[in-house]
């Protein structure tokens, strides 16, 4: 593939980590904590997309060898299920950010965001999905690795950066309601990527 195309494959493959990460830089998120997570969400695409590279290149063999494509069917139901997974961390992230709104004051709520610990690592693995899949067909193809791995990391970075910041300034305008708002958008976008996913 060419420097182009990874290029626009790497931007395809961060539009859903866009949509998540405008509500949840509605939080009350540092700079510091925007970079550090950035820096998460890029290698979990890296390690999502390399997995599935490896994987679809060794089946690929499997399948030249025994001769079967039953292996289809059983990718893509996997498939369904992370991202019906990755679609309920979407949409409790959703609930816990409305509850957390309503039911904390503002001077509570300074320093509480989802970015840390366990909900980081649930997340970044969510909106990474994609990459796993992503990698699987690539795994058919004639693909430099590093190549590929400097490029989606380095796309990575810049949309989580960006998704966070735009959802630092929309909190701006909203004030203390901005948590709450981003976290119906969580919500509803994790029933729309579950209905999808199962349906």
């Amino acid at each position: 593939m060419s420097t182009l195309e990874l290029f626009v494959l790497s931007a395809a493959l961060g539009t859903d980590l866009f949509s998540v990460a405008v509500p949840i830089g509605m939080n009350p998120v540092r700079l510091r904590i925007i970079l550090r997570s950035a820096i998460v969400f890029a290698l979990f695409h890296i390690v999502m997309i390399l997995a599935g590279y490896h994987a679809g290149h060794w089946l690929g063999h499997m399948v030249e060898h025994v001769g079967t494509y039953h292996i289809d069917w059983q990718v893509a139901a996997v498939q369904d299920w992370a991202s019906a997974l990755g679609a309920l961390v979407l949409a409790g992230l959703g609930v816990h950010m409305v509850k957390e709104n309503l039911t904390c004051r503002e001077t509570d709520t300074a320093g509480g965001h989802p970015l840390k610990g366990m909900t980081l690592v649930m997340l970044a693995a969510s909106v990474s999905i994609d990459a796993l899949a992503a990698g699987f067909s690539l795994g058919m193809l004639d693909v430099d690795l590093l190549k590929l791995s400097i490029i989606l990391g380095a796309v990575i970075f810049v949309i989580a950066i960006a998704g966070l910041i735009v959802g630092r300034r929309v909190s701006r305008c909203f004030g203390s309601r901005a948590e709450l708002l981003g976290g119906l958008v969580l919500l509803g976008l994790g029933a729309h990527l579950l209905w999808t996913a199962l349906f």
